[in-house]
């Protein structure tokens, strides 16, 4: 007879066996109510009377959300049953034929031939059967069979369904436990794929498979079997499923790059999807990311939460912003957790947006986001609605052959273009502002590092650090996920993340300072020093020098300031020196004016900015009659979501909040002139602002040091322009995009907090102000203003979410002509990427070792190629403009290929000279593999 071991605990648990994970089991503190998810474990047939079956049971002290603190009780690990019982598979049938055609007696209209014909038979089926009497099961289940027999026309809806567990890496619960999720999820998985040989299950997240396969290979072994049969179904090529607003271009394209050759390795499939259902927004670059990584399609749940504004179509080409597309299906039923009742099924179907256009729409079943995936109850649901007259068809499917068939039948598809803004959780671009400023700094230090020992391997032989750098990139990814870098996890979880950051600063710095090492010139007697540019534009600025040669350089105000110079993506042995122009601070009638040849900025007292003049156009910054770098403090309570969500209402809500309590001289030139402005933000928190301008800066920097003790309060800085524009524009992923500042339509008004990077610009056609950051990502530009976006207090699910103490900088940088004629793209760039300046002792010299011929055309990335000795040079069009672009390098390249992002060659390219040429187009991303 079939025995099955019942466990029910209010906790998450795993079955194990002879060693290895065989199953998972969810109790009644599942978080889905009361309501046991996964309780029964099938004993191994056959058994014997007198048989000894060893199980054991890992139990977590946690549901499948984690622990509720508030709601924590005496119940929570607590056990309710654990026995052998008899399984009666009869009942377990009849049951089941039973909920199916209830439920569509009562979801059908009664008026209906298919809802009337439903109501009979289970009237029919309740007044036949009696549960003491099982001579009366048979005649009643004919009575289901014959009901379910009727087929549908060839015109009805088809619905592909896939299960799958959807499993955060992190969120309620740290990443230790989601080792354990995934461990419970797909031994699951794998044990229901034998008793239900249709089932299939797609997964997604390399980084999981990894884990399996290092901590699991007996399991591991088991999935690779299910892959080769078509059950088990690797989805989605990226290393984790991430966060689409803040990780930088290169990070989407290591996300890819790492999970497809993982896939690749592993199982040898290449993923043709992007999976990303519970995502809160989709930059614009990722259509032609997709599409270089070998990605066609795209499929994400998420937009159906928006606020205001829901998608108009389910079923879409999503169009990037430089043209390129994929396919975008948001399954109509608008969760990806369904369970396959009949009432998902027909809101799937009467939900769908395009009848019109297709007949083909997917469905996602399984316990998802604290992972479990499908129930056997499940898919006794699935096996008797596969094609019943009233219902969609319905037939379990591969994603990628889901998408085949929706791009066969698709008519006519909308097209969308430009980015998938997410009209909720628009906290989570400031959430958590440590996490999101380790996340920045970690990304610049890997570019550097990649450049550097590129150059040491290629003019050496130095030894490319190919498996740190593997490692240290996917602790990176990993906490790009898209509840841990977004700021909306447990406290737990960022102290993770924050020994992870250690780690990524740790070991890239010094692999750094080696490659440094081994490509500084050959000492000699010379007192200089050596300035390295990782950037692809020529640099001079006045920078601050390490300790070791302050003694020698100019002083001011105690710091040791020189003027270097570097030419593009390479160095220059300097004697240190002075610059040709000065700054000055001088005050007048209780103000502070800090002056360069480029700007003249004026201070008052209390910290505000009253006049920005940008000499070269006589233009103003600042609005008449106002004052920038005002910081303002609003009331911040969402009215859900705590550490995801900022509702449009708080700006209603601003707090009082005085000016600078003090302010004191820290430099008066001639390299930098510096002020000291001191806050006190509330009776718990301060803030110290140092404001400066160099002798040869066309930017005004703005560095803050604040101790941070709110509860629920928005901290922005804000600057009114004198400017007009109808729309304002934002760096995203290898470009940058333009939204309105206006509040014409609820499509505007919902894009009243938004996602950038290292900047923001307002521009009319002559002149425009960029504000630009190093370590935030929350905008907004209503009318003339521009408004940074700096702290926020949450309590849930981190109770000390960024408590303490914060440093991050901006600078406002007035300029001639749009941002493609003021140099926004670099002078950003160079804001976060300061010049490696160290000692040295050789002879003056300089050397580039690459540069383009357009301003417009970024150098973003230089390493070693995964498979060879080449390097990988990828470049992108940042202005949103075409035209024929020269890469020329002083290295001794001997041919050069394009690339896909995934490295794979896909044409030739004409070296000569010590350059190549080639056209590109606006926002195009171009990948050149170079041999030596």
């Amino acid at each position: 007879k079939e025995i099955h071991f019942l466990w029910d605990s209010s906790s998450e648990a795993c079955v194990w066996q002879n060693g290895q994970p065989v199953q998972g089991l969810t109790g009644s503190a599942s978080n889905w109510g009361d309501t046991p998810t996964r309780t029964e474990f099938i004993l191994p047939r056959p058994t014997v009377a007198g048989q000894k079956i060893d199980l054991y049971v890992e139990a977590a002290c946690n549901g499948l959300f984690g622990v509720d603190i508030q709601a924590f009780t005496e119940q929570t690990g607590s056990l309710a049953q654990a026995e052998l019982g008899l399984f009666d598979r009869d009942a377990w049938d009849l049951y089941w034929d039973f909920i199916i055609v209830s439920e569509m007696a009562q979801e059908l209209p009664t008026n209906s031939p298919r809802g009337g014909q439903a109501l009979q038979a289970a009237n029919a089926f309740v007044n036949l059967m009696r549960l003491d009497d099982r001579t009366t099961w048979p005649a009643a289940r004919q009575i289901a069979r014959d009901f379910l027999a009727a087929h549908n026309g060839d015109g009805q809806h088809n619905i592909s369904a896939v299960g799958h567990a959807h499993i955060d890496m992190a969120w309620l619960w740290p990443i230790a436990e989601t080792r354990r999720k995934c461990a419970r999820s797909f031994s699951t998985a794998v044990r229901y794929m034998d008793a239900y040989p249709d089932y299939r299950f797609a997964c997604s997240q390399a980084q999981q498979y990894a884990w399996i396969k290092e901590e699991h290979p007996a399991l591991y072994e088991q999935i690779r079997e299910k892959v080769k049969a078509g059950s088990f179904i690797p989805i989605g090529g990226t290393w984790v499923e991430p966060d689409c607003n803040l990780p930088c271009g290169e990070s989407l394209v290591r996300q890819f790059l790492y999970g497809q050759r993982f896939f690749q390795q592993e199982f040898g499939i290449t993923c043709s999807e992007f999976w990303n259902p519970d995502v809160f927004g989709y930059s614009g670059a990722l259509p032609q990311i997709m599409r270089l990584a070998g990605i066609r399609y795209f499929l994400t749940q998420k937009l159906s939460w928006n606020q205001f504004n829901k998608p108009a179509s389910h079923t879409f080409l999503w169009e990037g912003i430089d043209g390129s597309r994929v396919l975008t299906h948001f399954p109509p039923a608008d969760t990806y957790n369904a369970t396959v009742s009949v009432k998902e099924l027909l809101f799937n179907l009467n939900n769908f947006k395009d009848h019109d256009r297709s007949r083909e729409s997917m469905l996602l079943f399984g316990y998802g986001d604290g992972g479990g995936g499908p129930t056997p109850g499940m898919l006794e649901r699935l096996a008797r609605v596969r094609d019943v007259d009233g219902l969609p068809r319905v037939e379990m499917r591969a994603p990628s052959e889901f998408f085949a068939r929706c791009e066969a039948d698709l008519h006519d598809p909308l097209v969308w273009v430009g980015e998938l803004y997410f009209e909720l959780h628009r906290g989570t671009y400031t959430s958590q502002a440590r996490n999101k400023k380790f996340n920045r700094s970690s990304e610049f230090l890997l570019h550097d590092l990649e450049f550097l020992a590129a150059l040491a391997y290629t003019l050496h032989g130095t030894a490319y650090p190919s498996a740190e750098l593997e490692k240290l990139w996917k602790l990176v990814l990993l906490n790009q996920f898209h509840d841990i870098l977004p700021g909306s996890s447990i406290g737990e979880v960022y102290r993770d993340s924050l020994k992870d950051y250690t780690d990524v600063a740790e070991h890239a710095g010094a692999l750094r300072s080696e490659a440094l090492a081994a490509l500084s010139p050959e000492s000699g007697a010379e007192r200089t020093l050596l300035a390295f540019n990782t950037l692809s534009f020529a640099r001079t600025e006045v920078v601050e020098l390490p300790p070791d040669v302050q003694t020698a350089q100019v002083s001011a105000g105690g710091a040791a300031l020189a003027v270097v110079s570097a030419p593009s993506l390479g160095y220059a042995v300097q004697a240190p020196g002075g610059a040709g122009e000065a700054v000055t601070l001088s005050e007048h009638d209780g103000r502070f004016t800090l002056e360069n040849a480029a700007l003249r900025a004026v201070f008052t007292p209390a910290g505000e900015l009253i006049s920005l003049l940008h000499t070269a156009s006589g233009r103003e910054s600042v609005a008449p009659g106002q004052a920038g770098n005002r910081f303002l403090l609003y009331e911040d309570e969402p009215n859900s979501w705590d550490a995801w969500d900022v509702d449009a209402f708080h700006l209603e809500k601003p707090l009082p909040l005085a000016g600078a309590r003090s302010v004191r001289v820290l430099e008066r030139g001639p390299l930098r002139a510096s002020l000291e402005f001191s806050y006190d933000l509330s009776t718990e928190s301060t803030l110290r602002l140092v404001v400066s301008l160099s002798a040869l800066s066309r930017r005004l920097e703005f560095a803050c040091q604040a101790d941070w003790h709110e509860s629920h309060k928005f901290l922005k800085v804000e600057f009114p322009l004198n400017l007009r524009a109808m729309e304002a524009s934002y760096e995203i992923q290898f470009g940058h995009l333009k939204r309105p500042t206006h509040f014409n339509t609820s499509w505007d008004m919902a894009r009243f907090e938004v996602p950038a990077h290292k900047w923001a610009d307002l521009s009319e056609p002559g002149f425009g102000v960029a504000l630009l950051n190093d370590c935030k990502y929350g905008h907004a530009a209503h009318g003339n203003v521009l408004r940074l976006s700096l702290l926020r207090a949450p309590s849930y699910p981190d109770e000390n979410a960024d408590q303490g103490e914060h440093s991050f900088r901006y600078a406002l940088l007035p300029h001639e002509g749009d941002l493609q004629a003021g140099g926004v793209v670099q002078q950003a760039h160079a804001f976060n990427v300061p010049l490696l300046v160290q000692r040295s002792s050789a002879a003056p010299i300089e050397r580039s070792f690459f540069k383009v011929s357009s301003p417009g055309v970024v150098i973003d990335t230089v390493k070693k190629a995964e498979d060879s000795g080449a390097l990988i040079v990828r470049l992108y069009e940042a202005h949103g403009s075409r035209g024929k672009v020269r890469l020329s390098s002083s290295l001794p390249i001997r041919s050069a290929w394009l690339t896909d992002l995934l490295e794979n060659e896909i044409g030739g390219l004409a070296w000569a000279q010590g350059g190549a040429a080639f056209e590109i187009k606006p926002f195009e991303i171009v990948t050149l593999k170079l041999a030596t």
